[in-house]
């Protein structure tokens, strides 16, 4: 079983159920699905043969979705890329995965004739009136494009310590975690989906488009975030059910002045991708009356490995509970097992876990131990069996031998009355190894002396050495 053939049913057995819709149309699911059909027989004639990538770099809009399963329907493997990445970093991911159709639009597609690409791909521009043609008047007849392959989609991971890796998830990975995620949530066939979070991003691929495939709902389409003004009016003007983001996003909506102005249909708010600061836990309650569900997950786990519970406690500050037939420990260094409330490193194991990085044996033996996959995140577990990430081992910053978890940091200086978001890394020093760095957003209109008032606001809150040396104010975004 795959996604796909989920698709391909609900176009069967409920052709007039709209699948998704964008700010000027819908398409029903018998729509969609010869969409997908017309394309995956464009893939063919134009030698698409299981296994060969296609790199999808665009925005969400119905073309990234068709192009996205009409790749699951011929066993191609989709390379979703973000359509904002310079030209240095589309260079490095495109010859490592080496892309035999790239699908984008006409800015990108400048950009990337600039690249030598060691294999020259074939370009299909979205907005050109070939591909609108395509879509409408291709060939609905089925080819023999049964699938075959294991490998459906590579997800590029962060480059930030290094050249980007991609993460091979296989049909089983992205069914089984949209299934369990779909399951988990109670989400149904009257499921209303708002998609603003990039879908060149697994977590919105599972969490919002795949999970509501799988449930024969519907899911309607931003091309990215503009402000929490057009996300509220979309909300109530599409009767939106549930919906998915980052902290972030909910920060900028809970910050939105008339946020309660709005009817809204909202049944779950779903947060996952960072890790959701208590304040904004709480104050979302307070202004909505229900809680948002926070989850943990990573592209190498399709991505889904937690979520606090829907009925039943939700703790603030935890990842939650492992879903469905998903194993987690905390370990030491030793791979052994700590005991609750001790941090250590988290690993998985499940049907959610990749196959492995795209053309990286020596990563994948380091990535791996007896079966288990290394997160490189540090967390804990209560002893209700709740978990908690503490930090990202990578990101640990060690001052003269003491070890400092930027979130802790974090989530003091969210307290302050002025901070709308912080991140805390740390920077190197000569003499302590390393300082820590605060950079902050503040909220509109206010003004403060960061280098010295937030020291002083954290003199009592944090001991000495996790107090940031330095402090850097950024413009807000929203």
């Amino acid at each position: 079983m795959n996604l796909d053939y989920v698709l391909q049913n609900h176009a069967h057995m409920n052709p007039e159920k709209n699948a998704i819709g964008w700010e000027t149309s819908v398409l029903s699911y018998q729509e969609l699905n010869a969409k997908i059909q017309r394309l995956a027989n464009q893939f063919s004639l134009n030698g698409i043969e299981p296994r060969d990538r296609v790199a999808i770099i665009l925005n969400n809009c119905p073309e990234f979705i068709i192009s996205y399963y009409a790749c699951m329907r011929v066993g191609a493997i989709s390379v979703p890329i973000n359509p904002t990445l310079t030209y240095r970093e589309l260079a490095i991911i495109l010859n490592d995965c080496s892309p035999k159709i790239i699908i984008t639009n006409e800015t990108v597609i400048e950009t990337l004739k600039k690249i030598e690409i060691e294999k020259d791909p074939l370009y299909l521009n979205v907005h050109s009136q070939v591909f609108s043609e395509l879509l409408h008047n291709g060939s609905i007849s089925s080819i023999d494009n049964t699938v075959v392959v294991e490998e459906t989609s590579i997800i590029y991971t962060s480059g930030t310590t290094g050249l980007p890796k991609g993460a091979v998830l296989t049909h089983h990975n992205l069914f089984h975690n949209a299934k369990t995620f779909a399951e988990a949530l109670e989400m149904s066939n009257q499921e209303k989906t708002l998609i603003v979070s990039p879908l060149f991003h697994t977590a919105a691929q599972t969490c919002c488009l795949n999970a509501t495939i799988y449930s024969g709902g519907y899911s309607h389409l931003l091309p990215r975030w503009t402000s929490s003004t057009q996300t509220l009016r979309t909300m109530e003007d599409k009767e939106i059910s549930f919906f998915f983001g980052p902290p972030t996003m909910y920060t900028y909506l809970l910050n939105d002045p008339n946020n309660k102005n709005y009817n809204l249909n909202l049944r779950i708010a779903f947060c996952g991708s960072a890790p959701l600061p208590e304040k904004i836990f709480n104050k979302w309650y307070e202004t909505f009356g229900f809680e948002i569900i926070e989850g943990y997950g990573l592209s190498e786990t399709s991505p889904v490995v937690t979520i606090n519970p829907l009925k039943g406690r939700k703790k603030s500050g935890s990842i939650g509970i492992p879903i469905q037939d998903v194993k987690v420990k905390i370990v030491n260094e030793l791979m052994q097992e700590v005991s609750k409330e001790v941090p250590g490193e988290l690993i998985v194991q499940g049907p959610n876990v990749m196959k492995g990085y795209w053309k990286r044996p020596k990563e994948n033996k380091q990535a791996f131990v007896d079966g288990w996959f290394k997160t490189g995140d540090i967390a804990k577990k209560d002893s209700d069996g709740y978990f908690y990430i503490v930090d990202r081992k990578k990101d640990l910053i060690i001052r003269s031998g003491f070890n400092i978890y930027p979130r802790e940091v974090e989530e003091v200086l969210y307290q302050h009355s002025s901070v709308l978001e912080v991140a805390v890394i740390g920077y190197p020093d000569a003499d302590k190894g390393e300082l820590v760095k605060a950079i902050i957003t503040l909220k509109q209109d206010y003004q403060l002396n960061l280098e010295e008032e937030l020291k002083e606001y954290c003199i009592g809150k944090l001991a000495t050495y996790k107090i940031p040396q330095k402090n850097r104010n950024c413009e807000r975004i929203a």
